[in-house]
């Protein structure tokens, strides 16, 4: 019992320190070319401290999330589930450092602070996305080889 206990957890901080790489590699990604630029909102946080602290409440969030998706047995219906959920929360984190790293001195309007973070977004998302699915898709073929 210990073994299996000690095992899950394993797995679960595992799950969790990939998701936070990857949140932390897509949002430097996606946004990095405003780490320059003072953060309006946090005056005294950098830009890696403030995108650090957000990869980790995602990260935790979102172990927490597919935790419960880990239920659902077929893998694609899963994959896709996740990356349902995933993608808009890439984007608004995108969103909330774009605005407070950029916009915020600006007067444009919500629509285009949206459409433009979405340009920003659009390649690192998908392409991180993608790659999110196919090793999920690679870990559970190694799971049924196993087997």
């Amino acid at each position: 019992m210990p073994n299996e206990t000690i095992r899950c957890l394993k797995k679960k901080v595992l799950i969790a320190a990939i998701l936070f790489t990857i949140t932390y590699m897509e949002i430097c990604w996606s946004i990095g070319n405003f780490s320059e630029r003072i953060s309006l909102g946090f005056l005294d946080c950098s830009f890696v401290e403030n995108v650090y602290l957000m990869s980790i409440l995602t990260a935790i969030f979102l172990t927490i999330v597919f935790l419960v998706f880990s239920f659902i047995k077929k893998i694609y219906l899963k994959s896709v589930i996740e990356m349902i959920v995933l993608i808009p929360i890439w984007v608004l984190l995108n969103y909330a450092i774009f605005v407070d790293h950029k916009s915020s001195c600006s007067i444009g309007t919500l629509q285009e602070e949206f459409f433009y973070t979405i340009l920003l977004s659009i390649v690192p998302v998908l392409v991180v996305s993608i790659a999110v699915v196919l090793f999920a898709d690679y870990i559970s073929r190694t799971k049924k080889v196993r087997q």
